[in-house]
């Protein structure tokens, strides 16, 4: 393999040394001192080229026309401008000129006294050859300035190196960049995410094929108007949608650590983003990719990935939603305690922003239209509307406070149903499993027959949320 790398190299060099006869003629029509000696640069030193995980090493090697009579050093400078020509004239084909920051090479040769020649080494980085695996990757060293009287044989200035990353490389020896495996990634309720008091943290693998080297960088790209592209071609659902930069966070730099074969990318949405989103149901959809690696190879394919969060994630959200309700439609009745209900009309109908009433003053504030006071006794209160669940979980309903008889409805259930003459019964509770920010209907009835009167509603949810009365921002009037 190695010989046959060594022999193109041998081949293009004659090529090479034709873009310089012209130079080398009339160097030739001078007399060598007799003391000097010819160098000859000749190329790759057969067999000796080796690869690693991480460079390939070029031996290379100038000869002389005989052995040196003091040591001297031989010059080298990069030749970018000749691998060019024979590129663009198409002497070499399917090949691309090495990147000058991918090879270093000493910048002299030193030739000790007795020798008749000096040997360098050219060292590549293997990634640069992966990067390009299929074609021929091209660099030359041009020959300057010898000392000691030495002179450059003509047209023998440059040697050139040619390496066919497939004498050296197989597709399976290719140290690959994945992101995930690439394609589609689902995040689904109760997937792979980390749950934090503030949002949730998905990791993203990046992984890298064959053996792990030393330290490198990789960036992550969000391409933002490939999700609406995505959408309107009828591939991601319709309900999806891509945040705006200021609700979600990315690691945009990734490092790999020496050794390692993976690293990991955050995407962090928190949860007022999802809680802003409830409503509406909406699917949030990253299109993320790799890029600029600073060693190995990006995947063609799989270095892609488009990311999806379903909106049920939210339900590992128990922080408190606060509600912009306004209260629960309240209809009193005089005179009338509500048992049987005959379909008489109400006394008066307002919005009451909670069910938080003692005795005193009330009902004494509520008043019909001409300005007559709600008597104190023998009347009753039907209480309608919305409940906005502000976290998960079993709710305690009470009516324990609740003075008379007393009725609660929550989404259909009856929880409380004691419509008697009686009061502050520690039995008037009930128990429900609500979701988080869903609006439940609700409906409480109170009745008062003589005496004192009193009426809270109140809830409670075992370590999550303390026994308190419903406020107002999580109730909604019935229209």
């Amino acid at each position: 393999m190695k010989r046959v790398v060594y022999l193109i190299v041998i081949g293009l060099a004659t090529m090479v040394g034709a873009y310089s006869c012209k130079e080398s003629q009339i160097e030739d029509l001078s007399q060598p001192d007799p003391a000097s000696r010819s160098i000859t640069g000749e190329g790759i030193v057969v067999g000796n080229v080796s690869i690693d995980n991480e460079f390939v090493k070029v031996p290379f090697k100038i000869s002389l026309s005989g052995v040196a009579e003091e040591a001297f050093q031989v010059g080298l400078t990069l030749n970018n401008d000749t691998v060019t020509q024979l590129i663009n004239n198409g002497t070499l084909t399917n090949a691309i000129l090495m990147p000058s920051a991918a090879v270093e090479y000493p910048t002299v040769i030193n030739v000790a006294y007795g020798n008749d020649s000096g040997e360098g080494i050219a060292i590549v980085r293997r990634s640069t050859l992966e990067r390009n695996f299929g074609k021929k990757v091209v660099f030359a060293l041009k020959l300057s300035a010898p000392g000691k009287g030495n002179k450059i044989a003509g047209g023998k200035s440059t040697i050139l190196v040619v390496i066919n990353t497939q004498d050296l490389l197989k597709s399976t020896d290719l140290h690959y960049l994945t992101l995930n495996g690439g394609g589609t990634y689902n995040v689904v309720y109760q997937g792979t995410y980390i749950v934090g008091p503030a949002g949730i943290t998905i990791p993203l693998v990046v992984s890298l094929a064959n053996s792990p080297s030393s330290a490198f960088n990789i960036k992550i790209k969000d391409n933002v108007d490939t999700i609406s592209t995505l959408v309107a071609a009828g591939t991601l659902p319709a309900n999806a949608i891509h945040l705006a930069a200021k609700d979600y966070s990315l690691d945009t730099l990734v490092r790999f650590n020496t050794g390692a074969s993976s690293a990991t990318v955050r995407l962090s949405i928190p949860w007022p983003v999802f809680d802003a989103n409830i409503a509406a149901n909406k699917k949030f959809a990253f299109a993320l990719s790799i890029s600029d690696a600073t060693n190995h190879v990006i995947h063609p394919t799989n270095s892609k990935l488009i990311v999806t969060v379903d909106p049920n994630v939210n339900l590992d959200n128990n922080s408190y939603i606060s509600g912009t309700g306004t209260g629960l439609t309240a209809r009193y009745y005089t005179n009338y305690q509500m048992d049987p209900d005959d379909g008489r009309a109400p006394f008066v109908t307002r919005v009451d922003e909670a069910i938080n009433f003692s005795g005193d003053g009330w009902p004494d504030g509520v008043k019909n239209s001409a300005g007559v006071s709600l008597s104190r006794d023998n009347f009753s209160t039907r209480w309608t509307g919305e409940f906005l669940a502000p976290v998960r979980g079993t709710y305690t309903f009470y009516q324990t406070r609740w003075d008379d008889g007393s009725r609660l409805y929550v989404n259909g259930v009856a929880l409380v149903n004691d419509y008697t003459t009686q009061w502050d019964k520690d039995t008037r509770k009930g128990t429900i499993f609500l979701e988080r920010g869903k609006r439940y209907k609700i409906e409480a009835h109170h009745r008062e027959n003589v005496g004192g009167q009193q009426a809270y509603l109140e809830i409670e949810v075992p370590n999550v949320l303390s026994k308190r009365v419903i406020p107002k921002s999580q109730l909604y009037p019935t229209p």
